[in-house]
């Protein structure tokens, strides 16, 4: 077992600072399974990696760690629906609502909505497997520091989360508007690619890089994130299911709180050797608050 005060020597991938993004825009092309399109023909992405030696951090029992600070944490919470036998549709359903009650019970919210769920593998996947419209698609692990989703998405998403009612009631003046994400370990630990994720106050707006991820019924747009050598990045040591992550990915709120959470898979060189492959899950949350 690692200390739970291990810092970490490892490597993370940074978009490229290339002249071309000037030009054009970077983007990656997510075919399906189910669209007819040789691979081999078309160009999928434009974007390269700036791959950086990284010292990250353990946040284990540091005060100075929180949602509103550093834009994430750990909190301790039991789930009774953790996917741990496979993908099923129920027990997917009544996660997303034990993680709405966790938030809403966390910051006394008005509403809470989760709107996407992700499950994750350490394991390649091929294209005859990948169906991105597929709820409960068990993807790759995440590649390059990134946000999310970008700040000119926003207004589409709380669109089509939102009736009109709730439109109406909540925006005006004294609610605020934040896209939470949970990431849980469905492994009792995870020791195989934890994530590791980057103190806000050592980012610059500058080093957010808008990327264009295609797919074959919509577009959406995320950061990636270039290198600065005054980001400070965490992990977990010894990070168990219990220990689910909460991270910022927007705050409508302006001031000097936490508006966003870079955030990456990362090798472990403190993992064993036959460690278990990551499995996780990662919900994506619309909460709103009175302020």
């Amino acid at each position: 077992m690692v200390s739970t005060s291990t810092d970490i020597q490892t490597t993370i991938d940074f978009i490229a600072d290339l002249p071309i993004y000037g030009e054009e825009k970077p983007f990656f092309l997510h075919p399906s399974a189910s669209v007819d399109v040789d691979i081999d023909d078309i160009k999928t992405t434009n974007v390269e990696w700036d791959t950086q030696p990284v010292t990250v951090y353990s946040m284990r029992n540091k005060d100075n760690i929180s949602l509103e600070k550093t834009g994430f944490c750990y909190v301790e919470h039991e789930s009774k629906y953790i996917p741990n036998l496979g993908v099923d549709a129920d027990i997917i359903t009544e996660y997303r609502k034990e993680s709405e009650e966790l938030l809403r019970s966390l910051f006394n919210a008005e509403f809470v909505h989760c709107y996407d769920c992700k499950i994750r593998k350490n394991t390649p996947m091929t294209l005859e497997k990948y169906d991105p419209s597929d709820p409960f698609l068990v993807e790759e692990v995440a590649v390059g520091a990134h946000v999310d989703i970008s700040l000119d998405t926003i207004p589409r998403l709380l669109k089509n989360v939102l009736n009109e009612d709730q439109l109406a009631t909540f925006f005006r003046p004294g609610y605020r508007f934040r896209l939470i994400n949970t990431w849980r370990s469905i492994l009792p630990e995870c020791e195989d690619r934890p994530l590791a994720l980057c103190d806000y106050s050592s980012t610059d707006a500058n080093d957010l890089v808008a990327t264009d991820r295609v797919y074959p019924k919509w577009n959406q747009e995320i950061y990636y994130l270039k290198y600065n050598k005054n980001q400070r990045w965490y992990w977990l040591p010894n990070q168990r299911s219990n220990e689910p992550f909460l991270f910022m990915t927007y705050d409508s709120h302006s001031g000097s709180n936490a508006r966003y959470c870079p955030h990456v898979s990362i090798e472990n060189p403190m993992a064993l050797s036959h460690a278990p492959p990551r499995e996780s899950i990662e919900t994506r949350n619309l909460v709103i608050t009175k302020i």
